[in-house]
């Protein structure tokens, strides 16, 4: 089978899947699982885009209907729902493939919409903010190379092929779909000879139809490992590709090994989703590292500041988490957040972003 067909089993099979088989114990997110998120690593993080929240439904005049796509367990909802203001969020609607973790954010956050897809819920009458974090990087992808016959250089697909003692092992074969090449012809992302690339042709018309369920006034978050295609596919920046698999906190380079173990990664190509917006109308945004984002929003207002005295030891255990993705390395540069919007919710989230001139 290929790569594609691969990873999709392994992450999402209905009861082998490593996201969505039952889980007794913790799930894959957090300190006992397997990575962190954002979300997961400091209650700021929820705290930053709550008061984010407030600022947009006071200037908008009413509630917002706030979305999460690949909600998991629901860590994010069920710490920026009770921390926003009265009357902030009108609605709260949390997206999880997995049945398993639908039931726990259903727990964590009462009253909130729980669905499988978002296209099984009813549209939003108001403004919408859509949020997602580390969902996009964990699509299936066409794992691509190219490599010379002859005088010609040939596109191939990677497969996955199980050997005698049901070991798994790579295999080059034709693409599984035309849709392969007509990506990289339609994008114009060139490869060179020998190098390895992750491709999702169809994560421009997935993005485009969650942003065109928002309706006219909305604002998306997207927080996701990746970069634009002439950075992610640079053959001297990431010849091999980004293809990793996550388990005890590790990188795992045999992504192949223990199907249903691990979590399985790719960088996303952000240009997808920039497109995706132009597709439907929406203004393309702009993608900042993660530190710098909630730096603008205020995340430094909330770090403890050891102003009345030494900092105690739980207040060390907050800066030091907090630190993780503020400062300009590891997850604070490495995580990006593209900003998407429109109509008047969008023009509202401009003005908060725009420091005044004597602050700029």
């Amino acid at each position: 089978m290929s790569f594609r067909e691969f990873m999709e089993l392994a992450l999402y099979h209905p009861a082998l899947g490593y996201y969505t088989r039952v889980r007794s114990g913790p799930g894959p997110v957090g300190a006992q699982g397997d990575f962190v998120t954002a979300p997961t690593a400091t209650p700021i993080f929820a705290t930053t885009l709550a008061r984010l929240l407030d600022r947009l439904a006071e200037r908008a005049g009413r509630g917002l209907t706030l979305v999460e796509l690949g909600a998991g367990e629901g860590f994010f909802l069920g710490g920026v729902v009770p921390a926003v203001r009265n009357g902030t969020l009108q609605r709260v609607v949390a997206v999880e493939v997995a049945p398993w973790a639908r039931e726990r954010v259903a727990a964590r956050c009462p009253g909130a919409e729980v669905a499988e897809r978002l296209d099984q819920v009813p549209r939003p009458a108001g403004p919408v903010v859509l949020f997602a974090c580390e969902l996009y990087d964990a699509l299936p992808v066409h794992r691509v190379t190219v490599v010379r016959r002859g005088d010609q250089l040939v596109l191939q697909e990677f497969f996955v092929e199980a050997g005698p003692g049901g070991q798994l092992a790579w295999v080059l074969g034709e693409p599984e779909t035309p849709a392969v090449a007509a990506y990289l012809h339609e994008t114009g992302i060139v490869l060179e000879e020998e190098q390895v690339a992750e491709l999702r042709p169809a994560l421009r018309g997935i993005h485009a139809g969650h942003l065109a369920w928002c309706g006219g006034s909305a604002v998306a978050l997207i927080v996701d490992y990746g970069h634009p295609a002439r950075r992610l596919y640079d053959p001297r920046a990431r010849r091999h590709g980004s293809l990793v698999g996550y388990r005890g906190h590790r990188p795992v380079h045999d992504v192949l090994a223990q199907p249903g173990e691990t979590d399985i990664t790719a960088h996303v190509n952000f240009d997808d989703l920039e497109g995706a917006a132009g597709d439907v109308g929406w203004e393309r945004g702009e993608v900042l590292p993660l530190g710098l984002f909630l730096a603008l929003h205020g995340a430094v207002e909330l770090l403890p500041s050891g102003r009345s005295g030494a900092l105690s030891p739980s207040e060390w255990a907050t800066l030091s988490a907090a630190k993780r993705l503020l400062v300009p390395s590891g997850m604070g540069s490495d995580l990006k957040v593209l900003v998407q919007g429109r109509g008047s919710l969008w023009q509202h989230y401009l003005a908060l972003a725009t420091p005044p001139p004597w602050e700029a």
